[in-house]
Parts: C-alpha cells; sequence; structure tokens
C-alpha cells in the first residue's frame, strides 16, 4: 500500500516536471514555428491545463 502511494506520487511529479519542461520549450518558440507545426498559444495553453490522468 504504501509502494502504491510513493509510486503513484513519483508518477505525478515526473508529469509535472515534463509539462513544466515543455511549458519553457513552447514558450521560447516563436509564433512562426509555432505555425509550422500547426499550433497556436491557445492549443498549448489548453493541452497544458488538462489534468493529469491516471493510467
Amino acid at each position: 500500500m504504501v509502494v502504491s502511494i510513493w509510486r503513484r506520487l513519483a508518477a505525478i511529479v515526473r508529469i509535472r516536471r515534463e509539462r513544466s519542461r515543455a511549458r519553457y520549450q513552447l514558450a521560447a518558440m516563436s509564433d512562426r514555428e509555432l505555425q509550422d507545426c500547426g499550433m497556436t498559444r491557445a492549443e498549448i495553453a489548453y493541452e497544458l491545463r488538462r489534468p493529469v490522468r491516471r493510467s
């Protein structure tokens, strides 16, 4: 039980770190680079606000 809780907590922390890195990378991109990827700033903001899903 304790191990299960720690694993879930570790997974949440890992996901939050990944999202944080993605935010910094996307924020550094120009609007032209985002357009080349087929994304807008609004789409990126929406995706980053989505809740963490449990698998």
